[in-house]
């Protein structure tokens, strides 16, 4: 064991790897398939990205949400994220790839916080032992449904790591690098992540200021304000392009305003959450927590809790009350309820982010850093009689836990042992009845009794060795049981990648018949991939569909009833004599032929005789052009958010394109300032001259 561990120790990568597929064990399995916004939001909107490119076509536009959105504004999905792009462009999306590269963003994250830790001081060991839990982390394990935030906490170590060198050492390749970390993490993450980071760096900036004569000494270099203020302003050069496309869209989508209070305190991490800390199993069930089960688990793993306790008993008591500071404000700023209002009201930005528990990413970041200090402290100056008063304070608490849930499983009758029936023979099933049926005392039962078994095993000598396979075990096991296996489906990922490409690759030419009549997925699978246009590639599903990118005119037409029954009654293109509904309409496949269908683009011909107008279905925006035998014509806005052009009698060739040319230019912008900046770090003289001497 001792060899395995001194490889292992000299090679953190591969441990980080390897940990990474042990404790995701489940997830790699062929068994089992992610559930929830991951493959009902972020898979179907990566797979029209990846089935365009096949096809030949840019995916500034997805024709198939809502009567389509502009892609390129999808904040709720990273469109920008250059991994996302890789993987479109090469092997496309599928169950299989999107679920590796959530792994990826795990394994990604891990070795940033390992490297944040040793820029910091933190020695190897403990550097590893913070990366491992951190890829374990309660808000990791219990957010693999949501891939816009999973991508955050991916890329927001490197962010903090490159701030750390600016302040250590201001030359230009940590500018440059410290600018791309932060177009990867503006690229990829949820805006409310994003808010999330610009008060935490403005809490470290003040911390720093406040400390800079002694403890924070090395992070204040001269001028400090204007080479933070470089940062930040290069962070947004390096990102102008994503910011743009952003802003562009803001203005025409239904959640691009501050959303009403009620909305803003929605999905907390309540205070009675943090019983996680201890016991992450136990918060898996019961109304107790009063918030969604994705937000309730902040585990952070036995040494990053030790090491905190430790933090706060060796720390500096102006240190400790700076670093209670920054956690209370994350703590308050996440729990919702009258703490939220107050931040709603006074704070910028925060009023924007509906799910108050995307705020706890902090909480644990802050617990995991000040815990490898704490930790490092204590190893500078090892207490043994404190180590175990701490192991006894664990002990006792894990064994007062474990004695009320069975004296209430024992007098209430709250428990599996009490409920009739068989689980079921198919393993899956058996197993999905079993966590169905465990009440909040089996968790915090058996939460209990790993953690007490934990400590038994770490014993009283305290071997170094033991330890971290104990202290690491743990993180394992605990990460196992609290994987969302109520999002984790019974079918195999084969099984529901069949059930997804049921239709042929690429894009492809839709049939002219009316919506309501149109071939889409089976809308038996409604409830688990709930784009169903997107999967199957067609315009004008006949439902509203629940996306956050939605279009305030498009909205307007599926609040009028009659409006859209008389659409769902057309084709996705069609022919009428009046733009009203109750309008003589027609779209015979012998007077209208396809040419060519893509993403954001139409070309047909028309062989009229009779009618006014053709009337595309699809959500008329800014950057759509319209043509008619070559000749650019206007188009308007019909039937409250689509696109309808006056047609001549005769045969015509019609064609509708999307092109956003100044989102196109700013995005050149954007690479070739990306470019420039990465090949100018070829030059040695510049890579390390100082900025500001």
């Amino acid at each position: 064991m001792q060899k395995i561990a001194h490889i292992l120790y000299k090679r953190p990568f591969l441990s980080l790897f390897l940990f990474l597929v042990i404790a995701y064990l489940p997830v790699f399995l062929p068994f089992f398939h992610l559930k929830n916004d991951l493959i009902s939001q972020n898979l179907p909107t990566r797979y029209v990205i990846s089935e365009s490119l096949y096809s030949g076509y840019f995916p500034w536009w997805n024709p198939y949400i809502n009567f389509g959105i502009p892609q390129y504004g999808d904040m709720n999905n990273g469109f920008w994220n250059p991994v996302m792009w890789l993987i479109a462009k090469t092997f496309g999306y599928n169950i299989w790839t999107i679920t590796y590269e959530e792994m990826l963003y795990i394994l990604l994250g891990g070795w940033g916080i390992y490297k944040v830790t040793r820029e910091l001081g933190i020695q190897k060991g403990i550097a590893i032992i913070s990366a491992i839990s951190y890829m374990s982390c309660g808000y990791i394990s219990g957010h693999l449904q949501y891939l816009c935030w999973i991508t955050g906490t991916a890329f927001f170590p490197y962010v903090l790591l490159y701030f750390l060198k600016i302040n250590k050492k201001p030359v230009f390749k940590n500018f440059i690098l410290g600018a791309l970390t932060v177009f990867l993490f503006v690229a990829s993450t949820h805006p409310g992540l994003i808010i999330g980071a610009a008060y935490f760096f403005l809490f470290a900036l003040v911390t720093i200021s406040i400390f800079r004569k002694n403890y924070t000494r090395s992070l204040y270099p001269p001028k400090f304000l204007l080479v933070n203020g470089a940062f930040l302003m290069l962070g947004i050069v390096f990102s102008i392009g994503v910011l743009i496309s952003d802003l562009d869209v803001l203005r025409h989508i239904s959640r691009g305003i501050k959303v009403n209070l009620k909305e803003s305190l929605l999905a907390p991490t309540t205070f009675q959450s943090y019983l996680s800390i201890l016991f992450p199993v136990a918060v898996n069930k019961s109304s107790l927590f009063d918030t969604d089960v994705s937000m309730r688990n902040v585990f952070v793993g036995i040494a990053g809790l030790s090491g905190f306790i430790f933090f706060v008993r060796f720390a500096n008591r102006k240190v400790l009350t700076a670093a209670m500071t920054f956690l209370l404000f994350f703590i308050l700023l996440s729990a919702g309820g009258i703490f939220k209002t107050f931040f709603y009201y006074t704070f910028p930005l925060v009023g924007y982010v509906r799910l108050n528990g995307e705020f706890t990413y902090f909480v644990l970041v802050i617990l995991l850093l000040t815990g490898a200090y704490g930790l490092q402290k204590f190893l500078a100056n090892v207490d043994v009689d404190l180590l175990k008063k701490l192991r006894r304070f664990f002990l006792g608490v894990c064994l007062i836990a474990m004695l009320a849930a069975v004296l209430v499983i024992l007098f209430s009758h709250s428990s599996i042992i009490y409920s009739s029936g068989l689980p079921g023979k198919d393993f899956k099933l058996a197993a999905k009845n079993i966590l169905d049926r465990l009440h909040f005392f089996d968790l915090l039962l058996i939460s209990g009794s790993i953690q007490l078994i934990t400590f038994l095993i770490i014993g009283k000598n305290f071997s170094p060795t033991k330890t971290a396979f104990a202290v690491t075990f743990n993180l394992v096991l605990n990460t196992w049981l609290v994987l969302p296996f109520a999002d984790l489906g019974m079918k195999s990922k084969q099984q529901i990648h069949r059930e997804m490409a049921q239709f042929p690759r690429g894009l492809f030419t839709q049939e002219l018949q009316s919506l309501s009549k149109t071939k889409f997925l089976d809308s038996t699978l409604k409830n688990e991939f709930l784009l169903l246009g997107s999967y199957s590639k067609k315009i004008g599903y006949p439902h509203e569909e629940q996306y956050p990118i939605e279009l305030k005119t498009t909205r307007n037409f599926f609040d009028d009833s009659n409006l859209h029954h008389f659409i769902t009654s057309q084709s996705f293109i069609f022919l009428s004599t009046d733009t009203t509904t109750g309008a003589q309409t027609s779209f015979d496949s012998s007077i209208l032929e396809i040419k060519e269908m893509g993403a954001g683009y139409l070309r047909l011909t028309a062989d009229n005789s009779e009618y006014r107008f053709i009337t595309f279905l699809q959500t008329d925006y800014p950057y759509w052009q319209t043509f008619i035998n070559g000749r650019s014509i206007e188009h308007y806005r019909s039937f409250k958010t689509f696109m309808s052009v006056p047609i001549e009698k005769g045969k015509q060739e019609i064609e509708f394109l999307f092109k956003p040319s100044p989102i196109k230019k700013a995005i050149f912008i954007n690479v070739a300032i990306i470019l420039i900046g990465i090949l100018s770090l070829l030059h040695p003289q510049l890579r390390n001259r100082s900025l500001f001497d």
